[in-house]
């Protein structure tokens, strides 16, 4: 096997959750080079790996005929797949038409791979899409860790970014109260309580991360910080992000696709999930903890006399509690 197709449609959390998949591939077919149909911004995070090969822009107009019963390439986007051995394709039931258009026009073995598991399977998505693997013949139990590696030039970047806003004796610690989903926020109340214990602790800086998505609750935070001026990184690149978040000591997050960037990176990463069940979205790696600011069934704040949001959930103290373990407070 020297080449294989991998069609990963999925955002940055899904693609992240996915790695160790790609791992055991690499691992069984250790000469094989992958190129991805995917997002080519996500795969920044993996280009130093090395089975990279190339990205195909799942987005772009060319590749609209493998959505379409019956769809058939241009001739030369034929030609660019001729390489191809076989292809691997994480996507649903439902997009069973992408898997026969590609066996169609690759006349090559396709593979899909379920990405997510039934609502009774009792384990990470990880290890779901990892079974996947093995009812086609490729080891993968247990599933290795997910291994991020950012560029040279953006470990570079990131590095002369901490130079200029950090001293040498200084720790970074990054803040991602943002996320794609306005129900996977945390509460206002805990991240202000968090970041002002933080910033009383000598010789850390804090720096708050937002995306295209963060602006309304980064906005808040700010306006409601008095004194306090965490370092701004707003709409980083994602292997820039990477090469950030590997230099830092730790990272607290919502449950988003970043909060598993910074579990991935080996980063110590503190998780905060609401309504969305870790045992089957956590972010994996060596050192995360989950927090749950939100119990089935229960708010996670409410009106205090003053009109202000009190915590019901004690996830500031847990939170905090970790983060003085892995700093060494």
């Amino acid at each position: 096997m020297k080449s294989i197709l991998l069609v990963h449609q999925g955002a940055i959390g899904d693609f992240i959750l996915s790695l160790p998949a790609l791992e055991a591939l690499h691992r069984f077919y250790p000469e094989a080079k992958f190129t991805f149909l995917a997002h080519p911004n996500i795969l920044e995070i993996i280009r130093a790996r090395p089975y990279f090969r190339d990205v195909l822009d799942c987005n772009a107009s060319r590749w609209a005929p493998l959505y379409r019963r019956g769809g058939k390439l241009a001739s030369k986007d034929m030609e660019s797949l001729l390489q191809i051995d076989t292809a691997i394709a994480f996507c649903r039931s439902a997009n069973e038409v992408l898997v026969d258009n590609l066996a169609n026009n690759l006349v090559k073995p396709v593979h899909r791979i379920e990405p997510f598991p039934e609502r009774d399977f009792a384990s990470n998505v990880t290890e779901y899409q990892c079974l996947q693997l093995e009812k086609i013949g490729i080891p993968a139990i247990p599933p290795p860790a997910a291994i991020i590696a950012p560029l040279r030039q953006d470990i570079l970047e990131a590095l002369t970014f901490v130079r200029q806003n950090l001293s040498p004796e200084d720790r970074l610690v990054l803040l991602h109260p943002g996320s794609g989903s306005r129900k996977k926020l945390w509460t206002p109340i805990g991240w202000l309580n968090l970041i002002r214990r933080l910033s009383a602790k000598r010789n850390l800086r804090l720096a708050l991360l937002q995306g295209p998505a963060d602006a309304e609750i980064t906005l808040y935070l700010r306006s409601h910080l008095e004194t306090i001026a965490p370092i701004t990184v707003e709409n980083w690149r994602l292997g820039r992000l990477a090469a950030l978040i590997s230099e830092s000591s730790l990272y607290l997050g919502n449950d988003s696709g970043i909060t598993h960037l910074a579990a991935a990176c080996g980063t110590p990463t503190i998780a905060l999930f609401g309504p969305t069940d870790p045992r089957a979205w956590a972010p994996r790696g060596p050192r995360v903890k989950i927090v749950r600011w939100l119990a089935e069934g229960a708010g996670n704040s409410l009106q205090g006399e003053s009109g202000m949001l009190l915590e019901l959930q004690p996830a500031a103290e847990i939170v905090w509690k970790q983060a003085n373990e892995w700093m060494g407070f």
